[in-house]
């Protein structure tokens, strides 16, 4: 139900959805028909994914239900990373690309678990 998926979001972002809708401009009076099983607009539900920083399909389905979400199963990233990544200055973002591209190969002498 697209009011749980919301509500679960905004939980492990640490916030709620009146919160989130007052932050995006939005009227909060409508959660109540979201409980009875109704879906908000598109534009809405896009405007709230933004903001929480997760998928349409998440509020849509939830965490990983999407009716492909087995295709991309492994393909989830966690939500450290997507902190760490979306705080990097613009102006850095290269060179962080860069180096981590240079370390996703394990290097031989690591490859069996033991440092050189």
């Amino acid at each position: 139900m697209f009011y749980d998926n919301v509500k679960a979001a905004c939980t492990r972002k640490g916030t709620n959805i009146t919160t989130v809708l007052t932050e995006i401009g939005r009227a909060t009076g409508n959660t109540g028909t979201w409980k009875l099983g109704k879906y908000p607009r598109l534009d809405l539900v896009m405007e709230m994914a933004e903001h929480l920083g997760v998928s349409v399909d998440e509020l849509a389905y939830g965490k990983g239900q999407a009716p492909y979400a087995d295709q991309t199963q492994g393909n989830e990233i966690d939500d450290e990373w997507v902190d760490i990544i979306t705080h990097i200055p613009e102006d850095r973002q290269q060179m962080c690309k860069d180096f981590l591209r240079t370390h996703m190969v394990i290097p031989e002498k690591y490859a069996d678990g033991k440092k050189a």
